[in-house]
């Protein structure tokens, strides 16, 4: 599961620094708004569905958290 997420993360940021765990996704832009939308489609795809409406925005900002969240909804 954790390399399936991490494979969807660099493929809908386009930048393996995506996997960085010191880099914050969101404030630095590689998570940018497209990416997102992205990246709950496809985890959608894999029958994995978080609604963005009910999740803090903070779970994102990493790789380990955005694992760790999807780990929560699977």
């Amino acid at each position: 599961m954790d390399e399936m997420i991490r494979s969807l993360l660099v493929r809908v940021c386009g930048t393996e620094d995506a996997l960085d765990e010191s880099i914050d996704l969101i404030d630095s832009g590689i998570l940018d708004s497209l990416a997102f939308i992205e990246l709950l489609t496809e985890l959608d795809f894999e029958g994995i569905s978080i609604q963005p409406t009910q999740v803090d925005r903070n779970r994102f900002r990493n790789i380990n958290s955005i694992i760790e969240l999807v780990k929560e909804y699977q």
